[in-house]
């Protein structure tokens, strides 16, 4: 009898040693979810809503971000702007905002700076000359893009270090850091607006998810004509005494 016990004692341990080498294996494995792109245009279809293949800004985005689970955590956090690479394209953008919703107004100035050559095949990591993950293929954006620019075939692609930044889940998001001017973004139907969180997350580089990249779908409109609230209502305010000027003029 003894010598039974002692072997299913030993096969139980056995077991549980076998087990705790899977969960170890699988921890080992596991990879931090992607970076996913939100915006604060009206969250209906294809406004701000991640559709599985992309996040379209719409007409109406003044301000976006970026989430990561879990959430919050600081790092290095790099934004990278693709431009189709049959526009015009300036030699840099400039990016603005603050650190840390109503939390942290400090404010981010950051300047993309043209990455050499042209991302025309394969991922994007590699051509950024960096390991990230997800590693986000070219397929995963460049049929959209062509949706609304068929003469694009790739992109040229920008890269802004924005620094230690705070990220946080998705239901707190709007109190991570927010950005509302990419100038001269306006006009790039057919871009995308990309993080990795580098120094600070883990390791390999976390990449956004595909359908979380932020995609400028609209001409002129939240496609990147990130024009912020306060400066929005003005322009509105000067409309609206030009309008009143204008019935002025034709009663007298």
């Amino acid at each position: 009898m003894s010598k039974i016990i002692s072997k299913r004692v030993l096969w139980s341990l056995l077991g549980l040693a076998s087990l705790g080498l899977a969960a170890s294996g699988a921890r080992a494995d596991l990879i931090e979810d992607p970076l996913h792109g939100f915006c604060n245009g009206t969250p209906n279809p294809p406004n701000c809503f991640d559709n599985g293949t992309n996040t379209p800004l719409g007409s109406n985005s003044t301000q976006f971000g970026f989430t990561i689970s879990p959430g919050p955590q600081t790092g290095d956090l790099e934004l990278v702007l693709l431009v189709p690479n049959n526009l015009s394209h300036p030699a840099s953008f400039a990016i603005t905002g603050t650190q840390g919703g109503t939390a942290n107004t400090d404010p981010i100035s950051a300047t993309a700076t043209l990455h050499a050559g042209q991302w025309t095949s394969g991922q994007l990591d590699t051509f950024l000359g960096i390991s990230a993950s997800p590693t986000n293929g070219i397929g995963a954006y460049l049929p959209s893009t062509q949706a609304v620019d068929p003469g694009a075939s790739g992109f040229f692609v920008y890269t802004a270090d924005i620094g230690q930044t705070l990220i946080r889940d998705n239901p707190n998001a709007a109190l991570g850091a927010i950005f509302n001017s990419i100038t001269g973004f306006n006009n790039d139907v057919g871009g995308y607006i990309v993080g990795f969180c580098g120094t600070g997350c883990t390791s390999p580089v976390v990449a956004t998810a595909n359908s979380g990249a932020l995609f400028a779908n609209v001409p002129g409109g939240g496609g990147g004509n990130f024009i912020p609230e306060p400066e929005m209502l003005a322009l509105l305010g000067i409309a609206f005494v030009g309008l009143g000027l204008a019935r002025r003029s034709r009663v007298q």
